[in-house]
């Protein structure tokens, strides 16, 4: 567990695809003061990364503010999230974040190169105190309150290369590799439909995973045996990180996407169902700095 807030020990330029323009992007994350949060600059135009400000979820989380839009942020607010940074501002000269490898873990390789600073200021976190549910048809988000965070994502797909299948990620007890590598996903038949919705014309075997009928066609295979649910938590977990703080409760999604993860979010704010507590407050176990990875 982070006990302090934290940010960048030096400025970081990034370059990469867009995964649904195409179009090669530059994002220049800057170190930022306790208290700042996480802001995107586009055109000289702010965008907090909050939820008040997100505006779309087709196949992606995307934030807006004064006509200016970024697109497809929950890959590298997870890393963020993964990582306990809490204030940094990101100029982005395209309309969406780099797909990188389709995961977070380049993000988190180059922000462990650059370094990671603790501030002196004590670092917050939203502890649910009471049930919150979301529903959109038979998909549905779930949360009660507990002692430690928990996000479990379970998936369900008639295809037999990904099945049914669920997955539990505790953040303070386990280190960030248990879903960072995972990779987005999508099914070879979709590669068409997408295209003519404007979407995915940066995708590639190199920064998705595809599907073709129970066939993976990328030749290294999957990351993990379970590596679809895997990213359906991490993106998840960036999609909470729109509420701008870290959540502590246990947070279950079946069949949960874009849409409905900022429908959590916002709900949480609505019903009032949390309360923020300083790390110093919250369970002695969660403070044990023994069960949590160091990060340089």
């Amino acid at each position: 567990m982070y006990t302090n807030q934290r940010t960048l020990k030096r400025k970081v330029e990034i370059k990469g695809i867009g995964l649904h323009s195409g179009e090669l992007v530059s994002l220049n994350i800057e170190p930022m003061p306790a208290n700042t949060g996480i802001i995107f600059e586009k055109n000289n135009v702010l965008i907090p990364a909050k939820v008040e400000f997100a505006k779309s979820f087709e196949f992606s989380t995307s934030i807006e503010n004064k006509g200016e839009k970024v697109q497809t942020i929950e890959h590298l607010m997870a890393a963020l999230y993964l990582l306990g940074i809490d204030n940094v501002k990101i100029k982005i000269s395209g309309s969406e974040v780099p797909i990188l490898d389709g995961s977070a873990k380049e993000f988190i390789d180059i922000f462990k190169i650059i370094g990671i600073k603790n501030l002196p200021e004590e670092k917050f976190y939203a502890v649910i105190t009471e049930d919150i549910n979301v529903k959109d048809k038979d998909k549905f988000i779930k949360a009660t309150p507990s002692n430690e965070p928990i996000f479990t994502y379970e998936a369900v797909y008639d295809k037999k290369v990904i099945g049914n299948r669920k997955f539990s990620f505790k953040p303070f007890s386990q280190t960030y590799q248990a879903v960072s590598p995972a990779r987005t996903y999508c099914f070879f038949e979709e590669i068409d439909f997408l295209k003519q919705m404007g979407l995915a014309k940066g995708g590639s075997l190199e920064n998705a995973v595809v599907f073709k009928e129970d066939e993976i066609l990328n030749p290294e295979g999957l990351r993990f045996e379970d590596e679809p649910v895997r990213h359906k938590l991490l993106d998840l977990i960036g999609d909470l990180y729109l509420l701008g703080y870290p959540i502590v409760g246990n947070v279950y999604s079946y069949k949960g996407g874009h849409f409905l993860n900022a429908a959590f979010v916002r709900k949480m704010i609505e019903s009032n169902a949390y309360t923020l507590i300083p790390a110093s407050e919250l369970p002695a176990f969660a403070r044990n700095d023994e069960r949590i990875v160091k990060v340089a």
